[in-house]
């Protein structure tokens, strides 16, 4: 081989090695390749999706309605009523409505003793069920006597019963005296020390200071 062939040869060996390096297998063509064949991967179109908007959640908190009741102050005073002790009639404190008229007063006398440590001991000498009318005119208090008043007691609890009576009213104020009637006729009642007085006739707190503590006074 002369020198124009072998520099031929080992000038274009080279370069057919390197387009057979290059080309598709089997084939030195370029073909097409069907996209309906193309990897789903491979042929997917990537957008952009916009961010996604949680929608705003409003809460509604139920409405408590509040009613507030404000209650107006009662009034009311402290009485001095008087029970049995012995052979003693002595004060104790209750407190009632105010103003406490009389008829008020009265009655809760006949209620008996009120509960609690101040009524220890104590005990009334008004027969149970007692029920009395009062009016107080000019100072004296007017009090009408059920018809058994008299005839139901002993005369000891009688003398401890007008003195409860006595002494309770006559520590309101506006009472001074008390008188009692019965079967709308002027009743005679025992004082303290035990005799009676005229039928009708007023009686006191003094009439019956010897039935009372030392320490109190009329």
């Amino acid at each position: 081989m002369n020198r124009s062939a072998n520099f031929f040869v080992r000038t274009l060996l080279p370069m057919s090695l390197l387009f057979a390096g290059c080309s598709i297998p089997g084939s030195g063509e370029v073909k097409s390749v069907d996209p309906n064949k193309i990897p789903y991967d491979l042929n997917a179109t990537t957008t952009s999706s916009p961010p996604t908007t949680v929608p705003a959640t409003t809460t509604t908190l139920p409405v408590i309605e509040t009613t507030t009741t404000i209650s107006s102050t009662i009034p009311i005073e402290v009485v001095s009523m008087f029970f049995v002790a012995g052979t003693q009639v002595v004060p104790i404190d209750r407190l009632l409505l105010s103003p406490a008229a009389a008829p008020q007063v009265l009655a809760a006398l006949a209620e008996g003793t009120p509960e609690g440590d101040a009524a220890a001991g104590l005990r009334s000498a008004l027969p149970i069920d007692f029920a009395a009318q009062v009016t107080v005119e000019r100072g004296i208090a007017t009090v009408v006597l059920p018809a058994t008043f008299i005839t139901d007691l002993p005369g000891g609890e009688q003398r401890l019963a007008i003195a409860q009576i006595v002494l309770t009213l006559t520590q309101q104020s506006g009472v001074g005296q008390v008188r009692f009637t019965s079967n709308n006729e002027p009743q005679a009642v025992p004082r303290g020390r035990g005799d009676l007085s005229g039928p009708g006739e007023t009686v006191a707190c003094d009439d019956y200071a010897n039935l009372l503590p030392s320490n109190f006074s009329c």
